[in-house]
């Protein structure tokens, strides 16, 4: 038995090495600038994120943006530009829907803003924020700004950070930095230290006490090891299980030709592919496609 999950194995893992798993990129960020102020009453951050993008194939109406963001906690979603239809937002990314589409290659930009929660830590009486933008594992950056505002009347103490890859760091009136031609997965950090904070914050509201969302039931697994060849074959099935969902990620990803993202639901209407709305039927104000799009265009995590 032993010896059939064995040979199984290296067939399989044989087969994941010959897996083609490379794709092409479908976007590139000429420009992506973060503004960030902190709020003295309750600790929270402003957050306004503006970005130049060039889909490199074409982007069809009703397909959403994803960037992502710290954490839930947020509230004030606004749109800073007319080119967006409505902003929406899970623990992990914010939603950009746009009022069109775009061609390949055509260049458009977009902002918005958010208040996000939770973000702050308490160190004594000092208030301090380890910071990082959300940034993009499945396209390049042409130009990264990030943009810390000091808030009026306390200067920040920046010396406990490191700043990797950037053309420029200023430090004045809070932090800028800059960098270019940055590559899948570039991530911009800032951490701060406010040692004169003006208002009293509550450990509650604290990075610390991000309100968790996940499943709470139990992790606990229990298996009789006493027959050391049970724990091996245990041990071979849930090698195989793994590599089998690599080898099947990794075919959908050649056939669909996308890496990433989480997928839009469509129907097929009258020969032509719509988003769907949640009754099932045709998005409204949605236009028909010939072919299904694809997922998603996809930012990546967030710190």
């Amino acid at each position: 038995m032993l010896k059939k999950l064995y040979i199984l194995l290296l067939t399989l893992l044989a087969a994941a090495c010959l897996t083609v798993t490379a794709w092409a990129d479908y976007d590139y960020i000429e420009q992506y600038g973060v503004m960030v102020t902190p709020n003295t009453e309750d600790g929270s951050l402003l957050i306004t994120v503006k970005l130049e993008w060039t889909p490199l194939e074409e982007l069809p109406y009703g397909q959403e943006l994803k960037i992502g963001v710290p954490n839930g906690s947020i509230r004030d979603v606004a749109a800073q530009t007319d080119n967006i239809e409505r902003l929406d937002f899970d623990n992990s990314y914010m939603y950009v829907y746009l009022t069109q589409g775009y061609d390949a290659n055509e260049t458009f930009s977009f902002a918005y803003s958010w208040v996000q929660e939770y973000m702050y830590q308490l160190d004594g009486s000092a208030v301090t924020y380890d910071y990082t933008a959300g940034w993009f594992d499945e396209a390049k950056i042409g130009q990264m700004t990030l943009i810390w505002n000091d808030p009026a009347g306390l200067t920040g103490d920046f010396t406990e950070g490191t700043v990797s890859g950037a053309d420029s760091v200023t430090v004045q009136n809070g932090m800028t930095i800059t960098a270019s031609d940055l590559d899948y997965g570039y991530k911009m950090n800032v951490q701060v230290r406010y040692a004169d904070w003006p208002t009293q914050l509550s450990e509650e509201y604290s990075a610390n006490n991000v309100p968790d969302d996940s499943w709470n039931g139990s992790d606990d697994y229990y298996y009789d090891d006493d027959d050391a060849g049970d724990a091996i074959i245990g041990m071979m099935v849930m090698i195989f299980v793994v590599i089998f969902i690599f080898v099947l990620i990794s075919a959908a990803r050649r056939g669909d030709g996308y890496a990433g993202g989480f997928g839009t639901r469509y129907v097929f209407v009258n020969h032509l592919w719509y988003p769907a709305g949640p009754d099932g039927r045709p998005r409204p104000g949605s236009v028909g496609t010939k072919t299904k799009p694809r997922p998603p265009r996809s930012g990546g995590g967030f710190g």
